[in-house]
């Protein structure tokens, strides 16, 4: 096709069939949350393996649980403004390098405070990853399907969670727990080696820096070939304000409260998320269960999880963000309420539990989405990461009351009563954002990227 004048790249991308291109890029950052999910879950799978190597108690593993996710929830902060700076694409890569790299060495672990070096280590490249990927992903999705494809994408975190549970299971008993590890580092490094040569910079980041100008006509071109070429003129739909950094931009007034919403509802969504992680294979063993079927029993839940993925990026294109999103957290109030008062019978106690992954993962999912939709591309990967940055400070919040409570002998019934709370302070966040606007409001005019001539 003859190369055009002028282009807007929102109307680019928006106007045309997602393309192979573009599955590209979904692709590979679907594995990255694969492997992310993977490794997530590992600690939790294996943690009843763990205690028997080396003859501790099940709440001795906190320290290990607590630091990977502290190192994710630092390395979430840091990744977004990063990437706001030199591109997603840069982080994305040394990201997998690194939690690769520490997952390798988490397997040499002789005890668990050596293990909870790794685990922050690794949680480091795991935090500036995931949402990264996401924020690439957004930015090639056209915005009517924007939050089907980061749904998608996120099926992917509990798909590598559930495999986790199965490869657990697998791989612990042949051969010992740091089979896992090992497994969960390898994979990773060869995933960053591949990105090096196949993933692109994204479109909307490139067309914000006229520095990138080559980079954005080649982009387009594989896109749609023959759409630019040095004369080029592109238009940028969305304002960029330079006077002030992208952490400024969330905070400030009018993003502050839809920003608080989003932070305060991530936080309790993953409160709950990773307690349930971290130790519900531990409480379903205490319930009578094998290791073999405690494991299978929580993978059972990510399963859930991965469907719901799948269902909650059509609901919120088609219904709506913020009403899909406080269903699902209804839902998973419900669930878990049931979860409590079922009787210990494997078949209900799987069944309960697939219900309430589906729920709860998927609204986790709805979250990204919300702030996909709602930051423009000169914020977006910093609010979106900022906001995975807080929320796993709950997820550490909950990995953390769950080995206290644990300690303290509370039933399984009692257990998920309380985790009701959690689930319904997001729903209560979920409705506060849905009265706020849309999107992030524009700050300057529309910038346009001219020619090389």
């Amino acid at each position: 096709m003859a190369a055009s004048a002028r282009i807007d790249i929102q109307d680019f991308v928006d106007q045309r069939r997602v393309g192979r291109f573009q599955w590209r890029v979904f692709a590979l950052c679907l594995g990255v949350l694969v492997l992310d999910g993977l490794d997530v879950a590992a600690v939790g799978f294996i943690a009843p393996a763990l205690t028997h190597a080396w003859g501790i108690s099940r709440e001795a593993l906190g320290p290990a649980l607590v630091a990977g996710l502290l190192g994710m929830a630092l390395g979430a902060i840091a990744g977004g403004p990063a990437a706001d700076r030199v591109g997603r694409r840069r982080v994305i890569i040394a990201a997998m390098l690194v939690f690769g790299t520490m997952s390798l060495l988490s397997a040499l672990s002789t005890g668990v405070w050596e293990l909870a070096l790794f685990r922050f280590l690794t949680g480091l490249g795991l935090g500036a990853a995931q949402p990264n990927a996401a924020t690439l992903v957004a930015e090639y999705a056209p915005q009517r399907r924007r939050s089907l494809f980061v749904s998608l994408l996120y099926s992917g975190l509990t798909l590598g969670a559930a495999g986790g549970g199965f490869l657990s299971a697998a791989l612990v008993g042949h051969y010992g727990w740091q089979s896992v590890f090992v497994v969960g580092g390898i994979l990773p490094i060869l995933l960053g080696i591949a990105c090096i040569g196949l993933l692109p910079e994204s479109i909307r980041f490139l067309v914000l820096r006229p520095e990138h100008r080559t980079a954005l006509v080649a982009v387009v071109n594989r896109i749609a070939p023959g759409a630019a070429d040095e004369r080029t003129v592109f238009v940028v739909s969305e304002p960029a304000d330079r006077r002030r950094n992208a952490v400024a931009l969330i905070v400030a007034p009018p993003n502050r409260l839809p920003t608080l919403a989003l932070w305060a509802g991530l936080f309790m969504n993953l409160l709950t998320v990773y307690w349930l992680n971290s130790w519900l294979p531990i409480m379903v063993r205490d319930a009578g269960f094998s290791l073999s079927e405690a494991a299978v029993i929580g993978a059972m839940m990510q399963v859930g999880g991965t469907l719901g993925n799948l269902t909650i990026g059509w609901g919120m294109d088609r219904f709506g963000g913020h009403a899909t999103l406080v269903g699902m957290l209804c839902g998973a109030g419900l669930f878990a309420l049931l979860v409590g008062a079922a009787p210990a019978d494997g078949h209900v106690l799987t069944a309960l539990l697939f219900g309430l992954g589906f729920c709860i993962n998927s609204a986790n999912t709805g979250w990204t989405a919300l702030a996909a939709a709602f930051y423009p591309t000169e914020m977006r990967a910093t609010g979106m990461s900022v906001m995975t940055g807080i929320g796993r400070f709950g997820a550490i919040f909950g990995a953390t009351v769950g080995s206290l409570i644990l300690a303290g002998g509370w039933s399984f019934g009692q257990i998920f009563l309380v985790l009701t709370m959690p689930i319904a302070l997001a729903a209560v966040a979920a409705a506060t954002k849905a009265r706020t606007t849309g999107h992030a409001p524009a700050a300057t005019e529309p910038v346009a990227v001219g020619s090389t001539r």
